[in-house]
């Protein structure tokens, strides 16, 4: 199983069904990456197509103190999340041909 490194605390691999992630961010601290599908229309050949997304997921369940310890790992996570954020944003193709494709096996 490949693991991809995004940084300090956030890896992401895949299990041939979807991509996963892991972090040591806390328990209360969701991160995700979610496949979202739109339609768009070629104006030349009036043909319709889908655009396929990865987008990051960032969730708190659970309590979250708003003072000393709480806050700081609040904003920890969500310098994380934008770190994580722009890793999804940068590298959409590599992590599509990723997902169908885990461990690049040939076809």
């Amino acid at each position: 199983m490949e693991i991809k490194r995004i940084s300090d605390s956030i890896s992401i691999y895949s299990d041939g069904k979807r991509l996963q992630v892991i972090h040591d961010l806390g328990d209360e601290f969701i991160l995700d990456i979610n496949l979202t599908e739109e339609q768009a229309y070629n104006v030349d050949n009036l043909s319709q197509f889908s655009i396929i997304r990865l987008e990051p997921v960032f969730k708190i369940c659970g309590f979250c103190s708003k003072a000393g310890e709480g806050m700081h790992r609040l904003r920890w996570a969500i310098l994380q999340f934008e770190e994580f954020e722009q890793y999804i944003k940068k590298n959409q193709d590599d992590l599509m041909g990723w997902w169908n494709n885990p461990g690049g096996k040939r076809k």
